[in-house]
């Protein structure tokens, strides 16, 4: 496989990582839609021109995702506790008026 698409989907995978680490998930999202497009392009193409390391490539990218959803999912539970809290404090301060 040309090196180009590997280098084109490490790329890709790199500039999500630091989206979500930004907390731009918009441009996270747009950009794994990017990655999914190159991943179905790769899909279409001759198996005997996709090489071994390709899929090694590919293999640490799920787990370096696996890794980036469950740091999301950690900040989305954050997020909710604090939300949660504000509107307890919201629903006592109220009550009290």
């Amino acid at each position: 496989m040309k090196n180009d698409v590997a280098e084109q989907f490490q790329l890709l995978n790199k500039n999500i990582a630091a989206a979500i680490a930004g907390k731009d998930y918009v441009r996270a999202a747009a950009l794994d839609r990017a990655r999914q497009d190159v991943l179905k392009d790769i899909c279409l193409m001759d198996v005997k021109a996709i090489d071994a390391e390709f899929f090694n490539i590919v293999e640490e990218c799920a787990r370096d995702n696996a890794n980036l959803i469950q740091a999301v999912q950690q900040n989305m539970n954050h997020i909710s506790w604090q939300t949660s809290r504000s509107l307890k404090a919201q629903r006592a301060y109220q009550s009290e008026i």
